[in-house]
């Protein structure tokens, strides 16, 4: 393992450790603080209970974090294979814990449509990003409930989670810099897509980062934006060079997954505004027929820009938030 790994995981794992028993310890006093903050919001801006809610979800994701990393550290000796199984398997139960946390302390309702058109695999899976929260979908809807071993294409500053540095590693996954224009990554993402069996789904976010109204408007503004970015609202064009990487590769049918109700979640203040308590997330799934994809690559783009719009509108059809 490189120095810097193991430099970088001794660094995240001891903080997660460390502001665990902070937080335990300091619980009764935080409480009363947050309380008292919440108090204060509501009388003053009406604002819902946030303070206790993040700083119980926080807890509880410290919590997970913990047993992520010691099941983690449990397997390490396992067979390749057999530690593969599991490590994914701990992959889908660390999302839906803290998925299912969020629900039950925000009060979050979800509604699925069409998760079985998720099955079965080889498939690649398109995903809009919007938020913090939406991350935790595909391993929860599309691989969980339907037995298929997502490999995923993620941001490289994802690496400061230890569960997801030392899980995502073990698996086959990349972590890029979204700001590097290395050939070398690109071929990083053909390799993810190489093998898929009837089990797999490699998935991507072709946004390239979280959807803001104020990040479409700088796009929007460039000169040589065109007339397929000009007309979207609610999601960023997306950025070919990934998408078209997979696509060259696997001839697997595409899943696409677009949500609705988690809009200007994308930061930790936006959610302390408040309004992600008691949201309607709505999810909905299709899937493309690999024969419905054009096969040229300029078509391909074309396609995939056609593609965002039809989710754009989907998105603005199901009303604000």
């Amino acid at each position: 393992m490189p120095s810097n790994a193991i430099n970088r995981r001794f660094l995240t794992i001891t903080v997660v450790v460390a502001l665990f028993f902070v937080i335990t310890a300091l619980a009764p006093f935080l409480v009363l603080l947050g309380g008292a903050v919440d108090v204060i919001r509501l009388g003053t801006g009406g604002k819902p209970w946030v303070t206790l809610r993040s700083l119980g979800f926080l807890w509880v994701y410290l919590v997970g974090e913990i047993w992520a990393l010691l099941a983690l550290l449990a397997t390490v000796a396992l067979p390749r294979a057999a530690k593969v199984d599991v490590t994914f398997r701990l992959q889908q139960l660390w999302a839906g814990w803290n998925l299912k946390a969020l629900q039950t302390l925000f009060d979050l309702h979800l509604e699925v449509e069409g998760a079985e058109f998720a099955r079965p695999g080889p498939v690649v899976v398109l995903s809009r990003h919007a938020s913090m929260v939406d991350t935790l979908l595909p391993a929860t809807i599309v691989s969980r409930q339907n037995g298929l071993r997502l490999r995923y294409v993620l941001k490289r500053e994802l690496l400061a989670d230890p569960a997801l540095d030392i899980a995502g590693n073990r698996l086959p996954n990349v972590f890029v810099d979204r700001a590097s224009g290395d050939s070398s990554e690109r071929e990083a993402i053909r390799r993810l897509a190489s093998d898929l069996g009837p089990r797999d789904g490699v998935l991507i976010y072709p946004e390239g980062t979280r959807f803001s109204e104020a990040k479409l408007e700088r796009i929007q503004r460039k000169p040589d934006s065109g007339p397929s970015v000009a007309g979207l609202r609610k999601v960023l064009p997306p950025r070919p060079g990934g998408t078209l990487a997979i696509l060259e590769t696997t001839d697997a049918d595409v899943v696409v997954l677009a949500h609705h109700g988690l809009d200007g979640l994308a930061t930790a203040r936006e959610i302390w505004a408040g309004d992600l308590v008691g949201s309607r997330i709505h999810v909905r799934i299709w899937r493309i027929e690999r024969a419905r994809i054009p096969t040229s690559r300029s078509e391909r783009v074309q396609w995939l820009y056609d593609l965002w719009g039809e989710i754009d509108d989907w998105v603005v059809s199901m009303g604000s938030g």
